[in-house]
């Protein structure tokens, strides 16, 4: 095989590179087996001529194979001989001959032994061997056919690309080779920094998230105040705002971001078409139009918006947001300069993509991403789509050597967790969709608005119970969660039984919204309304709504009462006395750690300082312990001396201390250390009746440090 040239890395000056630098550049004949072999191996190879029948195929190939790698071309080929007298059919020992033959130079030998390979196994790293010797025979051609055909088996493989880029070398074919021989060492690069998208292929969809849990952990989100959320820059221009972009803006706004929306088209003509708060701003002041009006001519929308994003980030700084990105939490990352990752496109060069960027105004990389993007279309004339997107971000990233920026780039969990080819479970009916975004580092779901109607999907015939469905009532709504109350008949809500009700949905949709679609825990004590009004209950409002808000949680359910009749697959239910220390320690040791506790049990004072006491230890970090009605004390359950436990969480909140008669004095201190903040809220319905304030108490526990 002839010598490949180092490839300069994008453009990018003082760097050059080349795929067999990567540490895990392995050439396609030793794809299967790496380097560092049992070294029980190669002691086994000694006792081959005397029991040749003794050893099974996958053994005869890794011994061979040590000796190929060690340059002993003479016992290889002994040893794959011996191997196929007694496994004459199997094709990695076929495909393993023809590569000992390739290095031995006999060529004609090794495409024979490499097509008895194929015709067993049709494997793109067999037919590489035969390009490669075809290559060598001067058959240059037909090499780069049969290169061609590799590829379509496997376009991942970096090695076949290098081989593929070297033939066209030999055939005086610059352009080609350089392009090949670049997406070799991309490939290569991503499979080196991204591991995670070489290996997922191999594993159950449902465990893909978990492979990035390691990738980059410093790219946390980070607690910010509603007051400093980062501003958001997108674009939209030539056709009337859509309702998918129109959810994907509210979902900014509602999350308290400041968003400016840049057009070209007329201002006044699409006021009415965005969400209240969002600004528009004309695209001309970043941009040139004549910029604009040469793309559309000449390509498509999505080239030149992803020209426009580097050049407005550039200016001003921020975050970009593609109009098909749902946000479900703040933008709260401390990195100046983030960039988002996705499952599949490797063999495009498609591995990093500009769906969500981050970078501070003046930024060196968005104004070399800016510079060479107008080089691609005016000087080179490359107009293919994502030549100016995610190929030239992902080479940008990727082949540069910066560390900084490889440090910057998020896994597919923050934003694409569900895959462009995977489009359909945005709209399915399934669980599907919701149990990929079963991550708490999900900030943001993309919906890849080009394949719904590439799939033929209608964005406005979507169930209910699909993931944009669910986006839908939790983003587009006043307050879907108060809907939630109303429908299920918890008087949670706003109205109850046709009165005013406490509302404390409005505050734990803001309280809660962040985690909606995490796998939380969730434990809520008191489900029985029927023992106090006298009705019998054939629901079990709360839960339910709980079931509904939070589609990936796991709901406890305690109470004093037998509710062992309600049942689903995501809640276990327990039978607890609030007054029995024993029944709560039980619960707490059983259930482990939850992100929230909501007790709206007895109500009785004396009952909701034990529970407190017992079960905050179980409360995670950052958890939220909640208890309700704060201003009513059921009469036939004795006080025992104990304080209200409004006074109680008041004097936490004023003198951090927390006076308690019912508790351990080693549970009230550990609450008075651990709880980070104390608030009260009003119970619309206590308040409006008998004028009292505060009747819900949330306190907050410390976050992990």
């Amino acid at each position: 095989m002839s010598a490949s040239p180092t490839l300069p890395a994008t453009g990018m000056p003082g760097t050059a590179i080349h795929p067999r630098d990567h540490p895990e550049y392995i050439p396609f004949w030793s794809e299967r087996y790496p380097m560092n072999y049992h070294e029980s191996g190669l002691a086994a190879a000694s006792q081959m001529s005397a029991k040749p029948s003794s050893l099974a195929s996958e053994d005869y190939y890794k011994i061979s194979l040590q000796h190929l790698q060690a340059g002993d071309l003479v016992q290889a080929e002994t040893i794959c001989g011996e191997a196929l007298e007694a496994h004459p059919h199997q094709a990695e020992l076929l495909h393993l001959m023809g590569t000992i033959s390739l290095l031995n130079k006999n060529y004609a030998a090794a495409i024979e032994w490499s097509r008895r390979a194929i015709a067993r196994v049709p494997e793109a790293r067999y037919l590489a061997t035969v390009a490669t010797a075809l290559q060598e025979q001067g058959q240059i051609e037909p090499a780069l056919k049969t290169f061609e055909q590799a590829l379509r088996l496997d376009p991942r493989n970096a090695a076949i690309w290098e081989g593929f880029g070297d033939a066209f070398k030999q055939a005086n074919r610059p352009n080609e080779a350089k392009s090949c021989l670049e997406r070799a060492a991309l490939i290569a690069r991503t499979f080196a920094e991204l591991p995670y998208l070489g290996n997922h292929r191999a594993l159950p969809r449902s465990d893909w998230n978990a492979l990035t849990e390691q990738h980059n952990p410093h790219l946390q989100s980070r607690s910010v105040s509603a007051t400093s959320r980062d501003a958001i820059h997108c674009f939209w221009s030539g056709a009337a705002l859509g309702p998918m972009s129109f959810l994907s803006l509210q979902s900014m706004i509602r999350l308290g971001h400041p968003v400016t929306l840049y057009t070209y088209d007329s201002i006044d003509g699409m006021r009415a078409q965005v969400p209240s708060g969002v600004v528009l701003a004309d695209a001309e002041t970043v941009v040139p139009r004549s910029i604009y009006d040469h793309v559309i001519a000449t390509s498509e929308i999505r080239y030149f918006s992803d020209i426009f994003r580097y050049a407005v980030l550039y200016e001003h700084g921020g975050w970009w947001l593609d109009t098909d990105i749902v946000l479900v939490k703040p933008l709260a990352f401390e990195a100046e300069h983030m960039f988002s990752s996705q499952w599949s496109g490797v063999e495009n060069g498609h591995v990093c993509v500009g769906d969500v960027m981050r970078a501070p105004k003046g930024s060196r990389h968005m104004a070399s991403l800016y510079r060479m993007s107008l080089q691609r279309l005016f000087n080179d004339k490359r107009l293919e789509y994502g030549a100016v997107g995610p190929l030239l971000l992902s080479e940008y990233l990727l082949l540069s050597g910066d560390k900084e920026l490889l440090a910057s780039i998020l896994p597919p969990t923050n934003f694409n967790a569900i895959d462009w080819r995977e489009a359909e479970l945005l709209a399915s009916d399934s669980r599907g969709g919701f149990e990929i975004l079963n991550d708490a580092r999900v900030t943001g779901v993309h919906l890849w608005g080009k394949m719904w109607a590439e799939k033929g999907l209608r964005f406005d015939d979507v169930p209910d119970q699909s993931v944009v469905g669910y986006l839908k009532k939790l983003v587009l709504g006043p307050n879907w969660l108060t809907q939630l109350a109303a429908k299920y008949g918890s008087d949670k809500g706003a109205v109850y039984k046709g009165h005013l009700a406490h509302h404390y949905t409005r505050v734990y949709h803001e309280l809660f919204r962040k985690k909606t679609l995490e796998p939380i825990r969730i434990l809520e004590i008191g489900l029985c309304r029927g023992r106090v009004e006298g009705w019998d209950q054939d629901r079990v409002p709360s839960l339910q709504m709980w079931l509904d808000y939070f589609p990936n949680a796991e709901v406890i359910g305690a109470d004093i009462e037998d509710f062992s009749w309600f049942s689903h697959p995501r809640v276990r239910i327990h039978r607890v006395d609030q007054g029995n220390r024993q029944m709560l320690t039980a619960l707490g040791e059983q259930e482990k750690a939850f992100d929230i506790i909501i007790d709206d049990g007895s109500h009785a004072s004396v009952h909701q300082h034990l529970t407190l006491g017992v079960l905050f230890p179980y409360l995670k970090k950052g958890g939220l312990y909640i208890v309700e009605d704060l201003d009513w004390q059921p009469p036939e359950i004795p006080s025992n001396g104990a304080p209200l436990m409004k006074d109680a969480l008041t004097g936490l909140r004023l003198n951090g201390t927390l006076v308690s008669n019912v508790m351990t004095e080693a549970e009230a201190k550990l609450i008075a250390a651990e709880v980070d903040e104390v608030m009260l809220f009003d119970s619309f319905r206590e308040l409006t009746t008998r004028g009292q304030l505060g009747g819900l108490g949330v306190l907050r526990r410390r976050p992990q440090p």
